[in-house]
């Protein structure tokens, strides 16, 4: 397999990934000084797609979408939660949303870089397995997941091509690409963590890989009550010890760090669409006091909870 052949770009598509479909200008990138950024939507959507030809960096920021950068021509380098990524032609880095983040242009090159929100996606039962595997930066290379590579990477270029296109379902026909998209590496995570799990008992990975789903559903319904480890590992049917390293397999992260992505995510929610005081909203989200809540809110978004209300507070708040 000759993995730039399946992002190459023809001079036509070169020319004609320029034009936004609704006639948007470039973004003014260098205009954006505050740390949070709004990300211009195509009018009644939830998504942007750039063909990104400028040499421009871009400082520290970052916003309520999920990108998607894949250099095209050149390296890219992007640093995310303090994490190098040196990306070659080809790489898909994948940016949750809420993650501050910075990139360093090479002085030529070009690259899709792709903005869309989670909503539609979020509504489903089974996407939430899919969301633990998104609450941290995801690099994808020809080398690291040469199984599901090259369906990823069609599936990226096919929705360029959409978008770009002129179907009267483009929404519905780039959704189709994500979707399958999440899905291919939502299995891949599952099967790689079933040729390393080594099932004791009478449970298979196959019902380890159920129950932490489960549990996962669970943790999202709950995540405001008081949940322990023990009390998790107790609803999985595993020693506290083997569920530790199970769900940090399943998830990459340990179960108390997911538990508070979990509730710093719900508290973003209520910090920019309500004028619950802070100290509320850590309760409301599962914290004893507020500066634990504060503690961990500063850990995740590098600022505090007020600043944060500040940054997307609307006029008429």
């Amino acid at each position: 397999m000759n993995p730039k052949k399946l992002f190459s770009l023809t001079a036509r598509q070169r020319e004609d990934y320029q034009i936004q479909p609704d006639g948007f200008p470039r973004y003014d990138w260098e205009a954006v000084t505050e740390e949070y950024e709004i990300p211009p939507y195509i009018p009644q959507t939830f998504m942007r797609f750039w063909y990104n030809t400028e040499n421009t960096c871009y400082s520290t920021h970052w916003h309520d979408a999920l990108e998607m950068i894949v250099p095209l021509e050149a390296p890219y380098t992007v640093v995310a939660q303090d994490v190098t990524y040196a990306l070659e032609p080809g790489d898909i880095l994948i940016i949750p949303p809420g993650i501050l983040h910075s990139i360093i242009a090479p002085k030529s090159g070009t690259r899709f870089i792709f903005l869309h929100e989670l909503s539609v996606f979020v509504q489903l039962t089974e996407f939430t397995r899919t969301q633990s595997l998104l609450s941290r930066p995801i690099h994808i290379t020809s080398d690291t997941c040469p199984e599901i590579y090259e369906t990823e990477i069609k599936l990226l270029m096919q929705a360029a091509s959409c978008y770009f296109g002129s179907s009267c379902a483009k929404q519905l026909r780039i959704y189709s690409c994500l979707m399958e998209f999440y899905a291919c590496y939502t299995d891949y995570c599952a099967e790689q963590n079933t040729r390393t799990i080594k099932a004791s008992g009478s449970l298979s990975p196959k019902d380890y890989s159920r129950k932490l789903t489960l549990l996962l559903e669970y943790m999202k319904q709950h995540f405001n009550e008081d949940i322990s480890l023990e009390d998790a590992a107790r609803k999985a049917g595993l020693s506290k010890f083997y569920f530790s390293r199970i769900f940090k397999q399943y998830t990459g992260q340990t179960f108390y760090d997911y538990l508070s992505f979990l509730r710093i995510q719900a508290a973003e929610t209520l910090l920019k669409d309500t004028s619950t005081p802070v100290s509320a909203i850590a309760l409301a989200c599962g914290y004893a006091n507020i500066s634990s809540f504060n503690r961990n809110f500063r850990k995740f978004q590098k600022c505090t909870p007020s600043q944060y209300r500040s940054l997307h507070r609307s006029p008429g708040m």
